[in-house]
């Protein structure tokens, strides 16, 4: 049985909509009907969601009853990388194939798609979370291509991730690619705060987990009225640059802050819009 018709067994089994997968993973329902229709496998970068969503292990989704006969699960449910790792050592030659198969192909079309993403949360001097980026997609030698930009953001399209301080679950939908890259506040910005939008978008989902300081807003404008039905919300978050001598040498980083626009849509999901206003900050940089 192909990885598709498992999914679409196991949600008859779960009596789960596609819709409610779509809810639980983020993945958009378009997609998740062109595996049936088009009798296609989802990419390997969703399977772990996909798995959590429907109460399955990687083990019972990559592989068959024959191939199973061999393997020796430590855990039944994928929780965390550890079971994962664990579920695929306990498992077959066969299973072991097919998961490396999988694997090659996240990280042929991570090389080609998303080149740079070098990314983490730490805490600064003052306890405040920041994502740190690394290996540049931009550099300041040149203005930067906003279509490129732009490229990149669609991959984010169907994911999601969590506001860690509000416990929200925030969506990427299909107008926030063009909306961060084209927008009038994207338009005005110029050197160092032009350079570090762009590079921010290797780290979106980064920057949603550490967003703070919530602040409502009514939706008063009628092009809105379904994107943002139920209103507006903006969250402060932060980023950091590194910063290098004449010699190529990193000496430090410099932090930038930004104002993240989010709407809450007519089908009650909220969705990233934009990352407006950003700016350096006039802190001490991250050494």
């Amino acid at each position: 049985m192909n990885i598709y018709e498992k999914i679409f067994a196991r949600l008859e089994e779960l009596h789960m909509s596609q819709i409610e997968l779509s809810r639980r993973t983020g993945i958009a329902t378009s997609t998740i009907s062109d595996w049936r229709k088009k009798k296609i496998n989802p990419q390997a970068d969703k399977l772990v969601a996909i798995c959590k969503a429907l109460d399955m292990s990687l083990v019972d989704l990559l592989c068959d009853k024959e191939d199973k006969k061999n393997k020796v699960l430590t855990a039944d449910y994928v929780i965390d990388d550890q079971i994962i790792i664990d579920s695929i050592e306990g498992s077959s030659v066969e299973t072991k194939r097919r998961v490396i198969s999988y694997l090659e192909q996240w990280m042929l079309k991570n090389s080609i798609d998303l080149p740079t993403g070098n990314v983490s949360i730490i805490a600064d001097a003052e306890g405040k979370k920041v994502v740190v980026i690394n290996d540049l997609r931009f550099k300041r030698s040149k203005r930067v291509d906003w279509n490129v930009v732009e490229g990149y953001l669609k991959e984010y399209i169907g994911c999601c991730a969590e506001i860690l301080d509000a416990n929200e679950m925030i969506y990427i939908g299909s107008d926030f690619p063009d909306e961060y890259s084209h927008s009038k506040d994207t338009k005005v910005l110029r050197g160092p705060n032009e350079y570090a939008k762009a590079n921010a978008s290797v780290a979106i989902k980064e920057l949603i987990q550490i967003a703070t300081n919530k602040v409502f807003s009514e939706n008063h404008k009628s092009k809105h009225k379904n994107k943002a039905k139920y209103g507006w919300y903006r969250y402060d978050t932060r980023f950091a640059i590194p910063k290098y001598n004449d010699d190529g040498e990193l000496v430090g980083y410099n932090i930038f802050k930004g104002r993240m626009v989010i709407r809450h849509a007519q089908n009650n999901k909220l969705y990233l819009y934009d990352i407006l206003r950003i700016k350096k900050e006039t802190s001490k940089p991250l050494e």
